[in-house]
Formats: structure tokens, C-alpha cells, sequence
């Protein structure tokens, strides 16, 4: 039948209901009624199921899991996802929660860091960083099919691993481990996912770095134009401070120096900066020394380039154009209640040397064998003694069943990953200062050849180390740190550059991650 031919019937069906009785009428009224109250119902009825299915959906967390809640160009991640690295960046904070002023007992949502920012705010702003640098990586990583290192794929199945040993610690499964580390939405497949995505994005950014070409000519560059960060400088200095006391309201706040009493003290602060100014440019270390006592000045002599750049002085040394036996008085300015400034101090510092380290970095295989405490003879002393005695017996007995086997470089590692108490292996291209006193002066107060070995005592970690020389490296120290700089440099100029162009965007979802928390 054609649609004309249905509209002709319809239309028929409309003059027969015309000529009908009253009754009849009203008959067949009420059931097309009920006809079309039934069809009402049973649409009613798939609505209900349809709100009832998505509402156990949402409660099962589906939505959560699986709806995109913040997109990096196209690498897209769910609230599971980051609620990964919220509560991991949580946890961060946590173990130092009172010091940084965070109340765990309050939901993060009702805390501010500074104002207008709340913790919750804080954290995700941060996990959204990541998210940006791990979404470019993981894009990049699978436009290049890029497989990720062994020692990778082993940093991922020992963090599986170790969920797997804490769920069965506690006596649960890990769906359920996860869940109470991770969140209600977490699942396995999610986690296992969240950390292979993690751990193969940073692998791949170490993979960037290390396939960076850098010649010798791009490290001189760099030298050239960072000299002061690799130099080291001698130099002799002190801090003279104002020498007025702070006092402070009833409501902690400080209160401003009295005007007069701040004049008088800033003219005797030039005088005695003065003072020590004359006694240093003479050379005279008597006069120093005692100037240096009466006034109570502190020594900030020795400091390395990096600690430097920190203090009010440090460009003041490490200027170029400073000459041997030059003497400086650098001014130390503080604000008053009405951010004003005024001078609180000098340092008075006298520039004597600059000069490039050139050395060629040591590597070792390390032993650290611990002493045991014990019990002080004397009942009044709060220093604790230990016993280094056992600890060096020990040690040499080691090393001689070592020496009886063979005196191997890898039985030596093996011995050392064995018997080491919490300490690392293996050490690469140390610098000096980078390791303490003791073995500082093992390293690098005489030439070695790969092989040598002693037993060095170590009064930092409190026992003895034995050391095992496995060579020197083929550029100087300040040429592995310049090399190292330029790709981090050049790391962060792509990565920068990468996640501007991907354009970042978060979803409405965004607001259920870490909802325990928040």
C-alpha cells in the first residue's frame, strides 16, 4: 500500500467515527486511549531502565575509568589515570605534611596553600604538568616505535611486583590494595597501564637526552658562557650585620627601628665595614682575626660557585673583572613595615684566585659496612658511640675471602650488593666534594689504577667502606657537567616547545579525580 493510499484510509476511518453513536463513541475513544497510555507507559518504562543503567554505570565508576578527562594533543587520559599521579604526588607530601603546614584530616579542597590556591589545586596542577610532558612523550615515543629500555621494563614489574607483595600483606587482593592506595576507580589493567605509560615516557625522554650530538666545541661554548658556574674561586669574607635587635607586637608581627637609633647603628656598620676593609686590603690576618671577633662577623669564606650564586655577594666574585687581592664591600638591604629598604649589613670579601678544575672524573665500586652502636661509659654523654672496631674486622675479612677467590671486579659487585648496608654500589664519574671527606681524599689525592682497592673509614655514615677503583673518564669533570647541561637544555626547549603546540585541555571530568581527598 502506498502512503497516499494509508492517508485515504486513515481519513476514512475519521467519517465512520462521525456517524457513531454517543456511546460507541465514547467506547472507542477510551480505547485509543488506553492504547496510547500504554505506549506512554512502556516509554516511560525505557527511559527508567535506560537512567537506572546509567546510573549504576556511574557508580561503578565506568565512566570514570574510561571518559576522557584531560587531553595532551592525542594521548587522552581518564580520571583513573590521574588519579595515578595525584595520589603519588600526594604521598609526596604527606610524609612531610606538618612542615609544609598541610592538615591530612581536612579534605584538600578546604586548605589553601596561598591565597586563592587550595592544595587540591595545587597537587593537580601539578599532575597536569606531568600529564603534558608524558602525553608529548608518549606520542613522540609511538611515532618513532619506540621500545622501551630493559632496565625500564624492570623498574615496571618491580612496582607491579611490589603490589602485588603489599596486597598479600595485608590480606587482600590487589584490585581492592589499589583502590585504597589509588582511589575507588582504580582497577589492575588501569594501574598497570598508568605505570607503563609513566615509566615509558621518562624512558624515552632519557633515550632523547643520551641521542643529543654534543662536541667538544659545544662544551667550550657553554663554558665560555656559564665560566662562572664550573670556576672555582678563592676568596676570604665576612658578614657585618646592623647589630639592632627586632622586636616584635603582640601579634608577632616586627616592629620598624627606631629613626634615629637605625642611623646611629647603619654609621657604626660603616665604620667597622671600613675597618675590616683597610685590614684585609693590607694583608694583615691579626688585624682581621681580631676585627673579625670584636664585631661578631660571620665567615662565608670557601663557598663553592653553585653556593655562590645564593648569597648578595656571589656576583660580586665571580665577576670577570675582578683582580687578585681586590677587596669589595657588598651592601645587605631588608624591608621595613612600609617595604622600604634599608642597609642591615655588609660583607667585606677580598677576591684572591679564579680558576677551571680540569681532572678526569672517578668511578668506584663501593662496600659500606656499618658500626653497631653501643653503650656509652659515660652515663652523662648524649653523643652516641659506635663500634668501628668490629665494623673494620669485618670489612678485612670480606675483602680477604674475596682476594682467596680471585679478587674479581664482579665478585667484588656482587659481595658489595650482598654485604652493603643501604648504601649505593656503584658510583660514575664522581666530582669532588661529591662524596665525603674520607673517600674524597681516597680519590682524588693520588692517581689509581682500575683494580686498586682499600678500606676507607667513613665518620658521616659511621663504619667502613671498602672501594674498589674501576677507572677514569674520558672527558674532564667540567666537561661531562657542561655536556649534561646542554641536553638538559635542549631536552627542555623541545618539551616546551612540544607541549604548547599539543594544547592541553582539561574535561568537566576532571572534577571526580582523587574525590576521597578532595
Amino acid at each position: 500500500m502506498s502512503l497516499f493510499k494509508k492517508k485515504q484510509s486513515k481519513a476514512a476511518v475519521q467519517d465512520d467515527l462521525g456517524t457513531m453513536s454517543i456511546r460507541r463513541r465514547q467506547e472507542a475513544e477510551e480505547a485509543a486511549a488506553r492504547k496510547k497510555k500504554g505506549r506512554l507507559y512502556l516509554v516511560i518504562g525505557i527511559v527508567v531502565a535506560v537512567l537506572v543503567a546509567a546510573l549504576l554505570i556511574w557508580d561503578s565508576g565506568m565512566f570514570q575509568r574510561y571518559a576522557p578527562a584531560y587531553t595532551v594533543g592525542s594521548e587522552s587520559f581518564s580520571v583513573t589515570d590521574i588519579d595515578y599521579y595525584f595520589y603519588n604526588e600526594y604521598s609526596s607530601i604527606y610524609t612531610y605534611a606538618s612542615y609544609y603546614g598541610l592538615d591530612t584530616d581536612t579534605g584538600l579542597k578546604d586548605q589553601e596553600v596561598s591565597d586563592g590556591m587550595t592544595w587540591y589545586d595545587y597537587i593537580l596542577s601539578d599532575v597536569e604538568a606531568t600529564l603534558d610532558e608524558v602525553g608529548v612523550l608518549l606520542a613522540d615515543a609511538k611515532a618513532n616505535n619506540y621500545t622501551i629500555s630493559d632496565e625500564a621494563q624492570e623498574n615496571i614489574d618491580a612496582v607491579l611486583d611490589d603490589i602485588k607483595t603489599s596486597a598479600a600483606e595485608y590480606g587482600v587482593d590487589q584490585g581492592t590494595y589499589l583502590t585504597y592506595c589509588y582511589g575507588k576507580y582504580m582497577t589492575v589493567s588501569t594501574f598497570k597501564r598508568a605505570v607503563t605509560e609513566y615509566y615509558t615516557a621518562y624512558d624515552y625522554a632519557s633515550y632523547l637526552q643520551e641521542n643529543y650530538e654534543v662536541t667538544e666545541d659545544d662544551m667550550d661554548e657553554y663554558y665560555q658562557e656559564n665560566a662562572a658556574s664550573f670556576d672555582d674561586f678563592e676568596y676570604e669574607g665576612y658578614y657585618i650585620s646592623l647589630g639592632l635587635t627586632t622586636e616584635y607586637d603582640d601579634d608577632g608581627n616586627a616592629l620598624d627601628f627606631d629613626a634615629d637609633e637605625l642611623a646611629a647603628a647603619q654609621e657604626t656598620l660603616e665604620a667597622n665595614a671600613d675597618a675590616l676593609v683597610e685590614a684585609l686590603e693590607s694583608g694583615d690576618e691579626e688585624t682581621v682575626a681580631a676585627l673579625v671577633e670584636e664585631l661578631g662577623a660571620s665567615d662565608v669564606s670557601g663557598l663553592s660557585s653553585t653556593t655562590l650564586s645564593y648569597y648578595a655577594f656571589g656576583s660580586w666574585v665571580t665577576d670577570e673583572e675582578r683582580t687578585e687581592g681586590e677587596v669589595g664591600k657588598v651592601e645587605v638591604t631588608s624591608t621595613d613595615s612600609n617595604d622600604e629598604e634599608y642597609l642591615s649589613g655588609y660583607y667585606v670579601v677580598r677576591f684572591d684566585s679564579r680558576s677551571l678544575d680540569e681532572y678526569y672524573a672517578p668511578s668506584f665500586y663501593n662496600m659500606l659496612i656499618q658500626a653497631d652502636t653501643v653503650e656509652s661509659d659515660d652515663d652523662s654523654s648524649s653523643t652516641t658511640e659506635y663500634d668501628y672496631d668490629t665494623a673494620l674486622a669485618k670489612a678485612e675479612d670480606l675483602v680477604d675471602n674475596w682476594l682467596e677467590n680471585g679478587g674479581s671486579a664482579e665478585d667484588f659487585l656482587a659481595m658489595a650488593e650482598e654485604y652493603t648496608d643501604g648504601s649505593t654500589t656503584e658510583y660514575t664519574d664522581v666530582s669532588k666534594g661529591d662524596q665525603n671527606d674520607e673517600v674524597d681524599a681516597w680519590l682524588f689525592d693520588s692517581e689509581h689504577d682500575v683494580g686498586d682497592y682499600d678500606i676507607v673509614q667513613d665518620t658521616t655514615l659511621h663504619g667502613y667502606r671498602v672501594v674498589y677503583f674501576t677507572g677514569y673518564s674520558d672527558l674532564y669533570s667540567w666537561q661531562l657537567d657542561a655536556d649534561s647541561a646542554i641536553r638538559s637544555d635542549r631536552y627542555s626547549t623541545w618539551i616546551d616547545e612540544s607541549i604548547e603546540a599539543a594544547a592541553s585541555t582539561a574535561s568537566s571530568f576532571i572534577d571526580y579525580v582523587a574525590t576521597a581527598l578532595a
